[in-house]
C-alpha cells in the first residue's frame, strides 16, 4: 500500500472552456457541466477513477480563457496525453497542458487572485453574441458608470451585489481593480480583480453598472445601499454569457511549474 502512495502523482490542468452548452463547471446531478465532461476523458484515457477539482466554479454559461484543476493519479500519463485527452472531449473544451505538482499544491485553495471580463455590445451583432451582452435597445451614460465603478473599489463588504443561497454568509473580498474599456465603436469591456468573487456577484454587479448608466439607479442611492449594506430596489442580473473568467494566479515562487 506504501509503495502505491508513493507512486500517486497530482496534476495541474490548465484549460479552457466555452460555456454556452453547460450548467457550469460543478458536476450536477441532472445537468451537463464542464468538470463531468473532463471527469469523463480523463477516465477514459487512464482508466481510473478520478476526483477533479477546479479552482472555482462557473455559472451556467459563463466561459473560461484560463481555468485549472488538479486531480491525483497513481498511474504513469501515457504519451500524447494532450492530443488523446482533446480527442475526446468535445470542442468547446481545451486542454491546454498537463503539469505535474507538489501533492500538496491545491488548484482552488492556492489560487490568489483571480480576474474576470465582461462584454457588452450596443449594436446587433451575431458573431459575438455567444460572448457578449447585447445591449442595444438604451444609449448608456458611462461616464456614471465609471464613477460608479471607482466608487465600488472602496468597499471591502459586496452583500448588495450577492444572491444569498442560505448557505454562504460571508460578504467580503479584497477587490484589486475593476475597470471599463471601449473595445471598439460598439463593444465594451469590464475588468475586475479580487482573491475571490461570491454568488453572481460580477453579474450582479454589471447589472447594477447598467442601471446606474440608463439612469434607474442614481449614484448616491447606489452609495447609500453599499454604505449601510443593505438592498437595491431593483435587482438586475447581467446574462452569463458575457462573462469570462480570464486570468487565475498562483504564487509563482511556490509554484514554478506553472510558469516554465
Amino acid at each position: 500500500m506504501e509503495s502505491e502512495n508513493r507512486k500517486t502523482k497530482r496534476y495541474f490542468l490548465h484549460l479552457a472552456f466555452d460555456g454556452t452548452n453547460y450548467h457550469g463547471w460543478q458536476i450536477q446531478k441532472n445537468d451537463h457541466s464542464v468538470q463531468q465532461e473532463i471527469k469523463n476523458g480523463l477516465e477514459r484515457i487512464l482508466n481510473v477513477p478520478i476526483n477533479l477539482i477546479g479552482c472555482g466554479r462557473t455559472d451556467s454559461g459563463v466561459h473560461a480563457k484560463q481555468f485549472y484543476a488538479h486531480f491525483d493519479c497513481i498511474k504513469e500519463i501515457p504519451d500524447k496525453f494532450l492530443i488523446k485527452i482533446n480527442s475526446v472531449l468535445p470542442r468547446n473544451i481545451a486542454i491546454y497542458d498537463l503539469i505535474e505538482m507538489p501533492p500538496f499544491a491545491n488548484a482552488r485553495f492556492d489560487a490568489y487572485e483571480r480576474s474576470y471580463e465582461y462584454f457588452i455590445h450596443t449594436k446587433k451583432n451575431p458573431f459575438v453574441r455567444e460572448y457578449s451582452y447585447e445591449f442595444p435597445h438604451h444609449s448608456l451614460q458611462w461616464d456614471k458608470i465609471h464613477e460608479a465603478t471607482e466608487i465600488l473599489l472602496l468597499y471591502k463588504s459586496f452583500k448588495p451585489l450577492v444572491k444569498s443561497d442560505g448557505e454562504r454568509n460571508v460578504y467580503t473580498c479584497d477587490l484589486k481593480s475593476a475597470s471599463w474599456e471601449q473595445v471598439d465603436e460598439f463593444q465594451w469591456k469590464f475588468t475586475i480583480r479580487s482573491n475571490r468573487f461570491l454568488y453572481n456577484m460580477i453579474r450582479r454587479i454589471v447589472g447594477t453598472m447598467i442601471l446606474i448608466g440608463r439612469g434607474s439607479l442614481t449614484i448616491e442611492e447606489f452609495k447609500i445601499v453599499m454604505d449601510e449594506q443593505s438592498e437595491f430596489k431593483i435587482v438586475k442580473l447581467a446574462p452569463p454569457n458575457g462573462l469570462h473568467l480570464s486570468r487565475v494566479l498562483y504564487d509563482a515562487k511556490l509554484f514554478p511549474q506553472l510558469y516554465n
